[in-house]
């Protein structure tokens, strides 16, 4: 069900169970507090009120603050009880929405940096070619200690960090090097360079670090 479907069913119900005397109160409060003009409501139905405060801004999805205050002052405890339980669902579903939307969002800018490796070099269409061991030896000596969390990014397990530090004791270039062929094996044809470009990007390695991946083979 939507969210919109549920609010005005909950209008639809607060007129059905509001007496006269009730909604000339209703239509007195507002009125009082400037929230609808006399003429407005004059005839007007709950219902329709709440449409027209909906128009105007005063209540709206996730937003039935002063919808509770008038039922709480009519002593329409009940359904004003309803209408914050509409609006805390309605704020839940709101919050849940922006949080896959920087999600999404997220994803998108790894994307779009991605691209940069190509838009950034016109004219070099090196992405779908595999990446080499010189490459990657060249790459290793411009990465510092962040490689092992890195490695970690490109699939690695913490044995194998340990491992590719072992076998080469004091050489941090040469476990770097070994954790990148490691990769590439790993990879199969995967291991291109736009595939690299894109996991070094994702993981926040400053681009000048690979640039000269980008250089035109």
């Amino acid at each position: 069900m939507s969210q919109l479907g549920a609010r005005i069913r909950l209008y639809h119900k607060i007129s059905e169970n509001l007496d006269e005397r009730d909604v000339k109160n209703l239509r007195s409060m507002l009125v009082t507090e400037q929230k609808l003009g006399r003429a407005r409501v004059e005839k007007a139905t709950p219902q329709e009120m709440f449409i027209m405060l909906e128009d105007s801004g005063e209540i709206g999805r996730g937003n039935l603050g002063l919808l509770v205050e008038l039922l709480t002052s009519l002593g329409q405890r009940r359904l004003a009880e309803e209408a914050r339980e509409v609006e805390e669902e309605e704020q839940r579903v709101d919050n849940s929405e922006s949080e896959s939307k920087k999600k999404k969002d997220l994803v998108d800018d790894v994307d779009r940096l991605a691209v940069t490796c190509v838009s950034d070099h016109p004219g070099q269409d090196n992405q779908g070619v595999r990446v080499t061991e010189q490459q990657l030896n060249r790459l290793a000596g411009n990465l510092g200690s962040e490689w092992e969390s890195l490695a970690i990014h490109l699939g690695m397990r913490k044995a194998d960090v340990d491992r590719f530090k072992a076998e080469n004791l004091y050489n941090m270039q040469a476990q770097v090097f070994a954790m990148l062929v490691a990769w590439k094996a790993k990879a199969g044809s995967e291991a291109t360079i736009g595939t690299l470009c894109r996991e070094l990007r994702s993981f926040r390695i400053d681009q000048d670090k690979f640039e000269f991946l980008l250089e035109k083979q």
